[in-house]
């Protein structure tokens, strides 16, 4: 009988796959593209709607008359325009922000050449920024800017220029983009108006308002803020409130650093941490003087205690300035001196500085020595040479005593015993000092040293 063959042939599994492999990455990249391409049509009905909002807004300044254009709380340019207000178009919200600013044009001079442009009020200079936040989550921006020339003849509507100066104090160089808010309560209307520094880290304005005590507040991401303080009995700020004074160029020049980051750390001489070592900290940038002439800085005294397993504590973006460190009082521990051996200790602008606490177990067997000069300021020798025998033996010699005029000993593997040693301090210019010690637990010994 003959056999008939089924000659219809199926997919294999390695086919079904490979079809589905294609599909799915067809499916993707349709995706891809289409949620690109839906993107990019959100932001621009965005932008579009925020473009209509700037033409609005600029169209409302151009209808209306010289002389009132302007803005609600301005330090120069008063008017009714609103400086921030927030629209909704799209269903999205928008912020609007509005200034208006007079133009001093060089080619008639200016308020800060010579001879001074007696009317320093060209014209009007009006700028529109709507920003947004887009669907990346970042903030989109569109803007427009617009000259506004007065009708006829330039006329002073009063005013007196003022001038103010960015300058960060470690390299004298401008600040740039800085924010400064100018307030002020006491005039009507009141003054609530905001400026970024231009490239030279300048801001100038023609016709301020004539006003006194107004309050500075200068702000940037990752600087200090420096800010006017009231001036009163008991303390006198480096930056008092300003004046707007008639008839002058008034100036004012203002120091703005970098801020920095400063970490505590707790060790013994053999570089091992110590935890949970408790220190007050202050300092940091100098505001003003106290009545008896203190500085009065930007961190008051504060206490902190080292991490009881890092033995460090960090101070994230503080401000840059001399810190003075003290170790509170420890049942175990004693303080021995600073790494770097200075103190007050000066942080650099965006300085990343560590600052070590040397500590000694008061149970070890150790000397600790400070050195002075034995008239009465008791001034650390540092420099002096120091050397320890036990017998005929050297413990060590001509061990150099730190800035603040320490030397600790053992500051490696040989410990010292409890017993008696033979002490010689010498410097230069002072008589030599020998002298008997007995070690007995942490000892403390104070060596004072005269002039020869």
């Amino acid at each position: 009988m003959r056999k008939i063959k089924n000659s219809k042939a199926g997919f294999s599994l390695v086919e079904i796959l490979v079809v589905m492999l294609i599909a799915v990455v067809a499916f993707i990249s349709f995706y891809s593209v289409s949620t690109v391409g839906t993107k990019y049509i959100i932001e621009s009905k965005n932008r579009l709607a925020a473009t209509a909002l700037v033409n609005e807004k600029m169209e409302i300044a151009r209808n209306l008359a010289y002389e009132d254009i302007g803005i609600q709380e301005s330090a120069e340019v008063l008017g009714n325009i609103r400086p921030e207000e927030e629209m909704t178009a799209n269903g999205r919200t928008y912020i609007v922000r509005t200034s208006v600013r007079y133009f001093d044009d060089p080619m008639d001079g200016t308020t800060e050449t010579s001879p001074a442009d007696l009317i320093p009020n060209d014209y009007k200079i009006v700028r529109v920024v709507v920003s947004w936040i887009g669907s990346n989550g970042q903030e989109q921006s569109v803007s427009s800017t617009s000259r506004f020339v007065p009708p006829g003849l330039e006329t002073s509507v009063g005013g007196s220029p003022l001038s103010i100066n960015v300058i960060a104090d470690d390299t004298m160089l401008p600040v740039p983009q800085a924010t400064v808010r100018i307030t002020n309560d006491t005039v009507s209307p009141p003054i609530d108006d905001t400026f970024l520094t231009d490239d030279n880290g300048h801001i100038i304005l023609p016709a301020a308002r004539i006003s006194d005590g107004d309050h500075l507040s200068i702000t940037k991401s990752g600087y200090e803020t420096v800010q006017t303080m009231d001036s009163t009995a008991i303390f006198t700020p480096v930056y008092g409130h300003i004046n707007v004074v008639s008839g002058f160029l008034n100036t004012y020049n203002y120091f703005q650093n970098k801020l920095a980051s400063l970490t505590i750390r707790s060790a013994d001489y053999q570089n091992n941490l110590v935890g949970s070592i408790g220190f007050s900290i202050g300092g940091g940038k100098v505001l003003g003087h106290d009545e008896f002439g203190n500085s009065v800085f930007s961190m008051a005294n504060t206490t902190g205690t080292t991490g009881a397993t890092s033995g460090e504590k960090e101070y994230q973006n503080i401000n840059p300035g001399n810190y003075t460190i003290s170790m509170e009082a420890n049942t175990q521990y004693e303080f021995i001196d600073y790494d770097p051996s200075v103190s007050p200790f000066f942080l650099a602008p965006e300085g990343n500085a560590t600052y070590t606490l040397r500590v000694a177990d008061k149970n070890l067997d150790a000397l600790f020595l400070e050195i002075k000069e034995a008239d009465i300021s008791q001034a650390p020798i540092a420099g002096a040479k120091v050397t320890l025998t036990d017998g005929a033996v050297d413990i060590f010699t001509e061990k150099l005593s730190s800035l603040r005029g320490v030397v600790f000993y053992p500051d490696g593997a040989i410990l010292l015993e409890n017993k008696a040693y033979t002490l010689k301090v010498e410097a230069d210019g002072y008589n030599q000092d020998v002298q008997t010690i007995n070690i007995d637990n942490l000892t403390h010994v104070e060596v004072n040293l005269t002039r020869i």
